[in-house]
Parts: structure tokens; C-alpha cells; sequence
């Protein structure tokens, strides 16, 4: 009987995951020969084709697809393995690494992570910055241990495998507008179709941007999109001093000295849901069970920023 090797299998899975052997091996600090020819050994080993090779690019096959589900499941039951032999210390030690969205992520994090590092002063924690949509490959592929991420009205969620997900809190998304916007100071709902002639601010590569997109299309027009970006801080700036509207949810505090105004959009109920992202493996991992417990009383516990506020 073989038995597969649980290095190239993760190999192949890292391959899946960037498209490509030679964005894997450089993912993994590995030179591109290296990956494929262990890559190979693993065909050898199955007796099958796992990849489509095709110039620069890597596609599985259905049999490679196949095999990535089951190390998905051989990786999680490992990881329960050593959170089960790490349990018997007694102590909560070793490195939790966290993916946080700049700007909005740190409140939420901050106090549960500080106190970890007062109960807990043998576990190193990290903060590293992501995306809000981007944390949930880098859980997956082992570079983070836990992220946080956001769900949308109107956007389908996309399922990762080997991946545990769980909302913490969510907030209402609103319109933002500058304090002399011609809306502001009613500050009741508005239509979507009342800004088919707005200048606005999204980026189309995020959840957030295909949701703006989304409400413009169903309300009949492509929106003017004079900035793309996704950083809400600069957003906020920016609508501040009358560029243009944006879809901002509410927990995105007001960029200092840059007030807006918020107003919700009529005929749709809005939110973003702030989820944590694990893989199922390190679920009952000492660290992993600590950190979550904290974050949901922390989530629990957070009151919304100051800002000013005219949702109607």
C-alpha cells in the first residue's frame, strides 16, 4: 500500500489555490523544478494525471480536484491532532497569527487580543492587515491562523473548503454623502436612481464595490466611478470634500476632520456581516478556542463610532 505524502499533496492544494507551479513555488520559497517535480512524483504515486499543464498556467483535473478535497479533511483532522496534544500542557502557548481589515478590524480586535496577551503571556499574537475579502485564502493556505472577513447584501457567498465560518457582528451599509450635498440635510432615505448622475467612489474588485454595482444596475444605470479604491478611510475623505458618494457600512468610523452624512437607501435593507474565519482543523486548538471566545464578547460589547449620522 502507498501512502501519500502529505507535503505534495499540500503542494498540489497550493497549486489549486494560485492557478499556477510557478505562483505556487513562489508562495512556498520553492524554485518551480522543485514543485514539479514533486508534483509528479504525487502522479506517479496515485497512478493518475492531477494536472492539465498548459504554458504558464496549472489546472487540476477532476481527479486532482478530487484528491485536494480529501487533504482538506487529512489537514484539519491533523491540526486536531496536535490541538489535542497541545491541550494536555494545560497552557495556551505558541503563535496565533490574525488577519485584521485596516481601519474597521483593530476595534473589534484590539481589546480581545489584549487581553489574551495579559491571561495568556506565553502566546504570541500577531496582527497582520488584510482585505476584507481577501483573509479567507490566506486562513485556508496557513499563512494566518484566523481572519477576519465581511459578507454583503446581493453578494453571493463563495465557500472555501476546510474552512469554518461564524458571524461576530454586522452593521447597516449606508449611502455617504458630503454635509452640502443637496440630500444632506433631510437626511431621509433616497433612491438609488436618484444618483444615476453622481460621481462615485467603489472598487469594482471588492464585495463592497459589487454591491454598489448591483444597486446601480437594478436601478437602471453604470455609475461614474471617478476612485477605486476600496480603502473606506480615504473614501470618507474623499466624499468629505464632495467627490462624490460611496457605500460605506456603519461600523467605518468618520475619517477625523471629514464628517459625512449617511443616509440609508429606500426599498433595501443593507448590511454587512463581520464573520471569523478558521480552518476546522484548529477549531479546538487552545489559542483558536481562546480567541474566539474573546471576540464574541468583544463583538457583544462594541458600540458604533462617532460620526454624523442622518439614516432616517
Amino acid at each position: 500500500m502507498t501512502v501519500l505524502n502529505v507535503r505534495r499533496l499540500m503542494l498540489l492544494r497550493e497549486v489549486e489555490a494560485r492557478g499556477s507551479i510557478a505562483a505556487a513555488a513562489q508562495a512556498l520559497n520553492y524554485t518551480r523544478s522543485a514543485v514539479s517535480q514533486q508534483l509528479s512524483v504525487l502522479e506517479d504515486e496515485t497512478g493518475t494525471t492531477l494536472l492539465t499543464r498548459d504554458g504558464q498556467r496549472a489546472g487540476l483535473t477532476a481527479a486532482g480536484h478530487l484528491l485536494v478535497r480529501h487533504v482538506e479533511r487529512v489537514i484539519a483532522q491533523l491540526e486536531e491532532a496536535e490541538a489535542e496534544l497541545r491541550s494536555r500542557e494545560g497552557e495556551v502557548t505558541g503563535e496565533l497569527r490574525i488577519g485584521v481589515p485596516l481601519h474597521e478590524g483593530p476595534a473589534l480586535v484590539a481589546s480581545a487580543a489584549t487581553r489574551l496577551r495579559t491571561q495568556h503571556p506565553r502566546l504570541r499574537i500577531t496582527l497582520h492587515g488584510v482585505t476584507p475579502d481577501g483573509g479567507r485564502d490566506d486562513v485556508r493556505l496557513g499563512r494566518l491562523d484566523v481572519a477576519l472577513a465581511a459578507r454583503y447584501t446581493y453578494v453571493p457567498a463563495v465557500g472555501r473548503p476546510g474552512l469554518h465560518e461564524e458571524e461576530l457582528i454586522s452593521d447597516d451599509i449606508r449611502l455617504a454623502v458630503a454635509p452640502g450635498h443637496p440630500f444632506a440635510a433631510s437626511g431621509k432615505p433616497r433612491a438609488m436612481e436618484e444618483f444615476a448622475d453622481a460621481p462615485w467612489l467603489l472598487d469594482r474588485t471588492t464585495d463592497l464595490g459589487r454591491l454598489a454595482l448591483h444597486l446601480c444596475a437594478g436601478a437602471g444605470f453604470h455609475p461614474d466611478v471617478v476612485c477605486d479604491t476600496g480603502d473606506l478611510q480615504a473614501v470618507l475623505g474623499l466624499v468629505s470634500l464632495g467627490w462624490g458618494v460611496a457605500l460605506v457600512p456603519d461600523l467605518a468610523p468618520d475619517r477625523p476632520g471629514h464628517p459625512v452624512v449617511r443616509l440609508a437607501v429606500r426599498g433595501h435593507r443593507l448590511t454587512r456581516r463581520t464573520t471569523l474565519v478558521v480552518r476546522e482543523g484548529a477549531l479546538n486548538s487552545a489559542p483558536t478556542a481562546a480567541l474566539l471566545s474573546a471576540l464574541r464578547e468583544a463583538a457583544g460589547h462594541l458600540s458604533h463610532p462617532g460620526r454624523t449620522d442622518r439614516s432616517g
